[in-house]
């Protein structure tokens, strides 16, 4: 959520420079995102008021305008077309200097002197995008410096986590800066706002009160729509959103101080005088603000009067009802949803709203009628609305939490460090929370109803760590340590596995287990009831499309060689039970070798993924049943992911292989002692077998021989040194011995028993 250091100010004093008070709130779990400073610091930009404008005699685009500085009259060539005589404008005066380094000075345009320039709000950095020049409101004062008419401003972007919904507002994240010590809270003063004692002229009415337990209905009258105040729209531009009206404005407005989504119905286009709460029938649709019409299910929550819904409960209102500039009375709506049921409605639509947003996330249900008040008595002000009568309230809001009992020698028990019980009181006092009982050993804390994360004694536990700082906690095992357990052993031997493909050049996948509805085309793929998207409707039923997925990325961004695996789980129905198998599943397509001056390029092929497989086999114990499929992938499946290559996947399962006793690992220690290496060259028909020669090789038994290495194939066609169909196997053989240097004796004797073994079983021949 964006913030502004302005509007914050009104909410809280900081007591650190900011970049520090930034920093804090990371440390504390809220990251900064980003940061961007608004407005331009100079005593050469004023406020001006246009006093005449002509136009340019040598140019049909600029006017030459005379202007009052506060000094005197300067004429300014000014190409902008949004501004009249007698408007007040920002002014930046030769030696000014704007962003970008652009530096204003005394010149002439087409002929034309202009001794400075009239600027828009983009020119002093006040906004992303402006036409035209800035104007002022008509009180503002002539000559003084800008920047201390309208300060700059500071903005900043938090990623606020799920559950922290009570940080999505201004008076929540002045709350936490002052929890962490960067601020003291100002005293606000609350919304005091009088209700006729006339019966509601109103009724709201709940008809599902298992979805939205809680709603206010309130009726206005006398409601004049128009602009908002100059400080509502920049408040109301500093979160992004763009001023509309002064009702729309106040209710987006007191949405973004407090985080209670409201909604303003024009009380002149609802039927009736009964707002319902209810679910929606089936067929019915409703044109939203956003100007698109929406299809509504049973389980989608509306608001709706005689005609039928008016409003998607939590997500967004109707346009056929929404406040216009002929709106003269209007029916104010606070409410209390459950989150699931709006989460569930805005997944569905693929309709995402700063009310939805909030709202899935649970607001504060103690804030509901706080700022219910504070909208109505900024209608009040800013439009001349008047309450006709008392506000119609249906249902109660969810209790509050259980109190949680926090003892003081849990803390340092779980956190490894003693902390101050006044410090623990302070934290807590400061989060909101209330004593309920006291003693020496432990006190009884009433959680606030606007975190309902806060629901166990290690829940304030953690919160207590959080406000002490995490750098303060020592890092140290305080637990013991636990015996291996089965999880711990199965982790393991994946991860062994994963490190047995990676160094072999496979590179390791991480996909989504969500599919496109055209992927899950088995019997056994499982639908999601409520998918994120029309790109994520089903579970994957195997790896493969996933992996095809970022193959077919790769391949379109150029990478040659795709050596891909990925460990993850998959999901199918059988026997009218949910299964989640674990799979590995490995893909080879695109080039094997790329060419070079020693070889030429090869594609990948089916040996090249067998090869892996093999190894698998052999090594890591996984069993011929165990591949679930191993070959090249059909062409039209291909065509779907847009892959031109041929691709080569196998899958295999892993939770057999997972509960079979892996085989023991053997280590041996590092040769201490020298190996000594004889080569020999073996001259034979090419019909024999490279794989014949070494094992007889092997099968002398010759005493210390460690390895057996073909480093070289010579071949004669003219038979000069050796037959034409006969070829030389060159190896190098390598001897050491586990106790001791060997002698020239011994090698020159073990290597003798090698060659009598390859004269007398291949009749072959020794190349010297």
């Amino acid at each position: 959520m964006k913030f502004s250091l302005r509007w914050l100010s009104h909410y809280i004093d900081l007591t650190v420079p900011v970049p520090h008070m930034l920093d804090k709130l990371t440390l504390a779990g809220t990251e900064v995102e980003h940061v961007a400073i608004t407005g331009v610091e100079s005593p050469h930009i004023v406020v001006a008021q246009i006093l005449s404008s002509e136009q340019h005699p040598n140019a049909d685009r600029l006017s030459v305008c005379q202007v009052n500085d506060g000094t005197g009259t300067r004429q300014i060539v000014c190409g902008a077309k949004n501004y009249k005589v007698g408007d007040k404008v920002p002014l930046a005066l030769p030696g000014a200097k704007l962003p970008g380094d652009f530096v204003i000075k005394e010149s002439r345009l087409r002929g034309e002197l202009s001794q400075g320039m009239l600027c828009s709000a983009k020119e002093l950095a006040l906004a992303e995008d402006a036409e035209g020049l800035l104007i002022l409101p008509p009180d503002a004062p002539v000559g003084i410096i800008f920047s201390e008419y309208q300060p700059g401003d500071t903005l900043f972007d938090l990623e606020i986590t799920s559950n922290r919904p009570d940080l999505l507002s201004y008076r929540g994240i002045a709350r936490e800066i002052a929890a962490i010590g960067a601020g003291k809270l100002k005293v606000l003063r609350t919304a005091v706002v009088s209700f006729p004692e006339a019966r509601p002229e109103w009724t709201a009415r709940l008809s599902a009160s298992d979805l939205g337990p809680y709603y206010s209905a309130t009726h206005l009258t006398h409601v004049k729509v128009g602009p908002s105040p100059e400080w509502l729209q920049e408040a109301i531009a500093a979160t992004g959103h763009r001023s509309i009206n002064n009702v729309v404005d106040i209710t987006n407005y007191v949405l973004f101080e407090t985080g209670q989504p409201l909604h303003a119905f024009d009380a002149g286009k609802l039927a009736g005088r009964v707002i319902e709460v209810r679910r929606a029938h089936a067929g019915e649709k409703l044109e939203a603000l956003d100007d698109k019409t929406y299809e509504l299910l049973p389980d989608d929550l509306v608001i709706a009067d005689e005609r039928g819904p008016v409003a998607i409960a939590g997500v967004m209102g109707g346009k056929p009802t929404g406040v216009t500039d002929s709106t003269t009375e209007i029916v104010l709506e606070a409410a209390w949803f459950i989150p699931a049921t709006v989460r569930r409605t805005s997944r569905r639509l693929g309709l995402i709203s700063d009310s939805s947003y909030r709202y899935e996330r649970r607001v504060d249900p103690g804030a509901l009628l706080v700022a219910r008040d504070r909208a109505l008595a900024l209608l009040i002000e800013l439009t001349g609305a008047t309450i006709s009568s008392a506000s119609s309230v249906a249902g109660e809001p969810p209790a509050p939490r259980d109190p949680i009992t926090l003892r003081t020698k849990r803390i340092e028990q779980i956190l490894g460090v003693e902390i101050p019980e006044t410090t623990i009181d302070k934290n807590l006092l400061l989060l909101g929370c209330k004593t309920v009982t006291a003693s020496p050993l432990e006190t009884v804390w009433q959680p606030p109803t606007f975190r309902d994360d806060l629901h166990r004694e290690v829940d304030l536990i953690e919160e207590i760590a959080r406000l002490h700082g995490l750098d303060g906690v020592p890092s140290r095992v305080t637990t013991g340590l636990h015996p291996e357990t089965d999880a711990d052993r199965a982790h393991s031997r994946l991860l062994r596995l994963r490190q047995t493909l990676a160094v072999r050049g496979w590179d390791e996948c991480v996909t989504d287990a969500l599919i496109e509805r055209r992927f899950a085309t088995a019997d056994t793929a499982l639908e999601m009831d409520n998918p994120l998207s029309e790109l994520q409707t089903h579970l994957r039923p195997a790896l493969k499309t996933s992996l095809l997925q970022v193959a077919a990325k790769n391949l379109a961004r150029g990478v040659a060689q795709l050596r891909l695996f990925e460990v993850g789980r998959v999901y199918e129905k059988r026997d009218q039970s949910t299964h989640e198998p674990l799979r590995l599943g490995l893909l080879v397509a695109g080039l094997a070798q790329d060419a070079a001056w020693y070889q030429g390029e090869r594609s990948a092929d089916y040996f090249d993924l067998n090869g892996t497989t093999a190894i698998l086999l052999k090594n890591a114990n996984i069993n011929d049943k165990d591949i679930l499929e191993l070959g090249q992938i059909a062409t039209p499946e291909l065509k779907i992911h847009g892959i031109k290559v041929p691709v080569f996947y196998a899958e295999i399962a892993l939770d057999a292989w997972l509960s079979r006793t892996p085989q023991p690992e053997r280590y041996q220690a590092v040769p201490a002692f020298p190996p000594i290496r004889r080569d020999l060259a073996v001259v034979l028909p090419k019909t024999v077998p490279q794989a014949e020669v070494e094992e007889t090789i092997r099968q002398a038994k010759a005493p210390n021989l460690e390895s057996v290495r073909l480093f070289d194939l010579f071949l004669d066609p003219k038979a000069e040194k050796i037959p034409a169909d006969q070829k030389s196997l060159a190896y190098a053989l390598t001897y050491r011995a586990s106790d001791r240097t060997l002698t020239e004796r011994e090698v020159n004797d073990a290597h003798d028993l090698v060659r009598q073994k390859l004269a007398s079983d291949l009749a072959c021949t020794f190349r010297e």
